[in-house]
């Protein structure tokens, strides 16, 4: 009885909620590709997957780095749309998202696992915008580009 007991603590312990693909593509469109990384992150470590989850880590930081680097080099000419480039990046998350997780988020929403609610995706969301927007602050300072 007791080893029982002790098996089902244990599955109780392991059980944790992850972040869906819609969760992750929210959350982009709100924080910024930086984000896509973290909640695919968070999934891989509750997956167990803790060198994926460095990874996904590793090119949220270069994605981010390269959207925001290539921004600022578009011409004012060119006219594009200010919700172009967020839509792109966050379904480009989604997908991702869904290739490389889907099937591990799948199985564990079928096993009845729970997945994290709207309010934290949001929340975190927020959270990921504040220090993004300091970043790109500070790399404007670092710059001296103050016209643009």
């Amino acid at each position: 009885m007791e080893f029982q007991e002790e098996q089902q603590i244990q599955q109780v312990t392991l059980v944790a909620p992850i972040y869906n693909a819609n969760h992750v593509r929210l959350g982009t469109f709100i924080g910024g590709p930086i984000m896509a990384g973290y909640f695919m992150a968070e999934n891989y470590k509750v997956f167990g997957e803790y060198g994926k989850a460095k990874a996904a880590w590793i090119y949220a930081i270069a994605a981010t780095v390269v959207i925001f680097g290539g921004i600022f080099l578009i011409p004012e000419a060119a006219h594009v749309p200010n919700y172009i480039i967020p839509i792109a990046y966050c379904w480009i998350a989604f997908y991702l998202t869904q290739h490389f997780q889907g099937a591990q988020i799948t199985a564990h929403a079928t096993t009845g696992e729970g997945f994290f609610g709207w309010g934290r995706v949001v929340l975190i969301s927020l959270i990921g915008l504040a220090v993004t927007l300091v970043f790109l602050v500070i790399a404007v300072i670092a710059t001296g580009d103050f016209t643009s």
